[in-house]
């Protein structure tokens, strides 16, 4: 069974979706989310808007994974060997960022064991509300506390999983990824000694 989740800075679950087979794409199941929805229709991410070297305007973005499709409000990393040197540090900032979702979901599995058993043999209609509670519980921790020393935190994902890349790539997302690429080399730029 898949979980979407959307991470905010401090680790803290903003949005959640379950109950989908785990045989879906995740980009089918951004697809099926209301979240999508309202991001598409202008009714989520529409209010920060940051204007950059040169004048270009961005608005409020999240980033996501090769798994999700490239839009003008979730950007992906560029996929390829041999970049050239301000994609590579695109990406890495990208995945800086990105290791944030990555460390909420490592530590929601290892707060949360119930979530590394084979919980759906039992009653797979109760598995969705399970996540639902643990995530909802997960928020309510500071992601600061220390936790038990012997809680050992699993893997981001389940074994076997097989991360595929989406295609899809919107013209306006490209653009906007462009500008953040743009705006990382002249930032690196202006802040390297002379």
């Amino acid at each position: 069974m898949l979980l979407q989740g959307i991470v905010e800075h401090e680790m803290r679950f903003f949005d959640v979706v379950t109950g989908w087979p785990g045989g879906m794409t995740v980009s089918r199941l951004l697809k099926c989310s209301g979240f999508f929805n309202l991001c598409e229709g202008g009714q989520r991410l529409n209010e920060n808007v940051r204007t950059l070297s040169g004048g270009v305007e961005i608005r409020e973005y999240f980033v996501g994974g090769v798994g999700y499709p490239l839009l003008p409000w979730l950007i992906t990393p560029y996929e390829s060997n041999g970049l050239p040197a301000s994609i590579s540090a695109f990406n890495a900032v990208h995945g800086a960022a990105r290791s944030l979702a990555v460390k909420a979901f490592m530590q929601l599995k290892g707060t949360w064991r119930i979530l590394n058993k084979v919980m759906w043999r039992a009653d797979k209609r109760k598995l969705p509300s399970i996540i639902l509670v643990c995530c909802l519980l997960h928020n309510k921790i500071d992601s600061r506390d220390i936790l038990q020393p012997d809680v050992a935190f699993s893997g981001h994902h389940d074994s076997g999983y097989g991360e595929q890349c989406c295609r899809k790539v919107d013209p306006l997302g490209r653009t906007m990824r462009d500008i953040l690429v743009k705006h990382l080399l002249h930032s690196k730029q202006t802040a390297a000694p002379k």
